[in-house]
């Protein structure tokens, strides 16, 4: 293997983890909390918690990933 390859933060993950299955899972919960409960103000509260975590599993935390291993790099 190629010592200045870069390895994808995704490529560690199992498939549960990738960006594909964590998106389907934030809208499944939203479909089934305005299913179960039918109320705007609770689906909203649970969208708020999904969004917070889409942006740290999404965008920070492979961000810090490729931050980490590019000063491992240099």
């Amino acid at each position: 293997m190629d010592t200045n390859s870069k390895k994808s933060f995704w490529d560690s993950k199992p498939y549960w983890c990738q960006p594909w299955s964590i998106i389907s899972f934030g809208v499944l919960v939203l479909i089934f909390s305005w299913k179960l409960f039918n109320n705007i103000i609770f689906t909203s509260i649970i969208g708020v918690f999904v969004f917070v975590w889409w942006i740290l599993f999404l965008i920070l935390a492979p961000n810090s990933y490729h931050l980490i291993n590019d000063k491992e790099q240099s």
